[in-house]
């Protein structure tokens, strides 16, 4: 199987319905963040679940602080990011008060310790020394890397905690 065709398949079909959510204009400024940086880290997470339980030769999965040796653990560790971080996503970009913003909130203080604290902790240490790489092609260097990396894989999370626990504490329903 074509792994990059699956993950981006199933990338299209979650940033479609993302979009729609999205045009009904329901959601906050920090709700509409956090729902980004959910979306990006379900995104990146789309083919790891089922890549998990199908191939016996994937050589293992490690997103920021989770990780897992290849095998259904796979499944369980990748699964449970792709599918918190996606209905984070659409609770997020779909509503602006209500109890299921909880789940949001969790789900953002989770990934800001699972991904956020690591990509904090490498912008301090040498925010040179950090790329984001596209293939051979296109590389985004040092602070320029950094800078997209904080913004989207750290920030994102810790707004849409304090964001989503305050949305949810106010519930208006």
């Amino acid at each position: 199987m074509d792994w990059v065709v699956f993950a981006l398949s199933v990338s299209a079909v979650l940033v479609a319905v993302w979009l729609w959510l999205v045009s009904r204009r329901n959601w906050s400024g920090a709700g509409l963040y956090a729902s980004v940086g959910c979306l990006i880290a379900a995104c990146f997470n789309a083919a790891a679940p089922v890549r998990g339980a199908l191939d016996p030769n994937y050589v293992g999965y490690q997103f920021g602080l989770a990780g897992s040796e290849k095998g259904l653990g796979v499944t369980a560790v990748a699964g449970s990011i792709f599918l918190l971080t996606a209905m984070s996503a659409l609770l997020a970009a779909s509503r602006d008060h209500g109890r299921a913003l909880w789940i949001v909130a969790a789900t953002c203080a989770a990934m800001f310790i699972i991904i956020g604290v690591p990509t904090v902790q490498q912008a301090v240490l040498d925010p040179a020394d950090n790329a984001i790489q596209f293939g051979e092609y296109l590389t985004v260097p040092g602070v320029a890397a950094t800078a997209i990396l904080v913004l989207l894989l750290a920030i994102p999370y810790a707004v849409g905690a304090v964001w989503a626990a305050s949305a949810a504490m106010s519930s208006r329903n």
